[in-house]
């Protein structure tokens, strides 16, 4: 997926891959392109928030995931 418009334009390219009949890994790369004073908040401020905010998205994303999966009886 990539942004068109506006002065920050993200890129993100996912991919999920099996690793059993039960779970999958998920990789989300993330990439921003600065366009007029996007130039100068990409590296100094959008990058950074990026990173911290990422793993807290990451794991409501498994979470809600995991909640649609039907349960397996053990």
């Amino acid at each position: 997926m990539q942004g068109i418009d506006g002065p920050i334009r993200a890129t993100v390219d996912v991919t999920v891959e099996p690793l059993t009949e039960t779970s999958s890994r998920l990789t989300i790369a993330v990439d921003f392109d600065g366009h007029g004073i996007g130039k100068l908040l990409v590296p100094l401020i959008v990058r950074r928030q990026a990173q911290k905010e990422m793993p807290a998205n990451v794991e409501a994303l498994k979470r809600r995931v995991e909640a649609q999966q039907p349960q397996h009886p053990a």
